[in-house]
């Protein structure tokens, strides 16, 4: 290999090699930034979710919980596309191939962009058609139309940032994506807080909040890139934008996307479901969703560190390392995942009740309805976290078919149960669906990692 192409031992490097030491240790020291980088996130959903339904009441929360399963579909479409470059920089870093880690970036950058950019176009001019289509009460879609609208200021920067939060994590830097999360996360706060109690902004004043933040975050991640990239050489003789690499990410990150976001199609059609029961019901839903996304949120991020982790050692043709690696991650997250179920079971009640004010008329149903949901899901959260650590391996060793697969196979199986039993077997079938399609689908995924198929599906050899 060419010296030129390899990376440089300086203290001031940002970026970590996973290829060497305790796969433990190793994992960790990179998924404990992601994994607050996500709470952060996450909490500041939460206080989010909180201030609109203490200080706007139960439609309001209920409009929110609405437009936010539609937000969730760019959100993912988002991650997906960021996938790709992702999983192509951390196996090209792995094997010290880094003549075009720069160019991946700005291709992936470029690209995340454009698809953002007719995303914003299409929520402008579709919003109450979408919110109609997905069974939102009628009262409420003025309210969810302006939500969609406002979030989707921010749409080029949610998918700028996740296209350079890939190459954070692919080059082994989780700790500044950290530190960006955390001041986006408290200025969305205090903008809330500014927006909607100072200024009697309403949604709209919620939605911009988020938007502003983002924007900063993207802003500072764009600043931050040639301090991260600087151990990388850069060819000047090549373009910002190149079609072959873009076609080898979207290789691996279009099939992400796509599914991703049938996922979170499905997640719409549920919510549809969900909207026929009511105003009471839509926001018990809306709340327990951020406290599931809470909890989900170490088991997520912790195996996206787990698979950059397997990623790098594919590179580097260290496969020998990656089972110790998984076995590890399955006893931390397995302990961490015991402890949140024990929280969901015991405080589901209180939980719920901190995103309603107690003067609401029907304050009771909405917390028996957001109890019910994180008292179920809470109880498969090891399950959840097997499954994610399985699925990781995939991912990060390129097997994007089989990743793809059990991803879909969980979706399917709580679409069927949703949309054929809710009707007849009640709401709670839509929680117990979520779990019944972590269970079968994880079996699928244990079989395909033992058969060891996901070995061969390296890109760099």
């Amino acid at each position: 290999m060419n010296n030129s192409n390899s990376v440089k031992n300086t203290k001031e490097s940002k970026t970590h090699k996973m290829t060497e030491g305790n796969p433990l240790g190793t994992i960790l020291f990179f998924a404990i930034p992601m994994i607050l980088s996500n709470l952060f996130q996450q909490l500041y959903n939460v206080i989010d979710t909180i201030i609109v339904g203490k200080r706007l009441g139960t439609d309001a929360l209920a409009a929110v919980g609405s437009a936010s399963s539609i937000t969730a579909v760019f959100v993912q479409l988002a991650t997906g596309f960021a996938l790709g470059g992702a999983i192509v920089i951390a196996q090209y870093f792995g094997a010290g191939k880094t003549d075009k880690i720069w160019q991946c970036m700005t291709t992936s950058t470029i690209f995340c962009a454009g698809i953002a950019l007719v995303s914003t176009i299409g929520i402008w001019l579709g919003a109450e058609p979408i919110l109609r289509i997905v069974n939102t009460p009628v009262d409420i879609i003025p309210i969810g139309v302006t939500y969609l609208r406002f979030y989707f200021v921010g749409c080029i920067p949610i998918f700028v940032y996740n296209a350079l939060n890939g190459v954070y994590v692919a080059l082994g830097d989780s700790r500044t994506p950290l530190k960006f999360l955390v001041i986006s996360s408290v200025l969305n706060v205090i903008l809330d807080l500014l927006f909607i109690i100072a200024f009697n902004g309403g949604v709209r004043g919620a939605a911009l909040a988020t938007a502003i933040s983002q924007l900063i975050a993207a802003c500072m991640a764009i600043a931050d890139m040639p301090k991260l990239l600087s151990d990388f050489k850069v060819d000047k003789t090549i373009g910002f934008f190149d079609k072959e690499l873009l076609f080898t990410m979207l290789r691996l990150g279009l099939p992400s996307a796509l599914q991703q976001s049938i996922v979170s199609v499905g997640s719409v059609i549920v919510q549809a479901t969900i909207n026929g029961f009511g105003e009471a019901v839509i926001a018990g839903s809306a709340a327990a969703t951020k406290v599931v996304n809470l909890a989900t949120a170490i088991p997520i991020n912790y195996s996206n560190a787990y698979s950059n982790y397997v990623g790098q050692n594919i590179g580097a043709c260290k496969e020998e390392r990656i089972w110790p690696g998984l076995k590890a991650s399955f006893f931390c997250c397995g302990f961490i995942s015991l402890m949140m179920t024990a929280v969901c079971e015991i405080f589901p009640n209180q939980i719920i009740g901190l995103f309603v004010e107690k003067n609401e008329t029907d304050i009771e149903q909405v917390i028996a309805v957001g109890a019910a949901y994180i008292r179920v899901v809470g109880a498969f959260l090891v399950v959840f976290s097997v499954y994610m650590l399985i699925k990781a391996t995939f991912k990060g060793s390129g097997d994007m078919s089989w990743f793809i697969m059990t991803t879909l196979l969980s979706f399917v199986i709580r679409l069927f149960l949703t949309v054929c039993f809710a009707k007849t077997v009640g709401v709670d079938i839509i929680w117990w669906s979520f779990c019944i399609g972590w269970a079968i689908a994880l079996i699928v995924a244990a079989a395909r990692y033992l058969q060891g198929g996901w070995r061969n599906k390296s890109i760099v050899r």
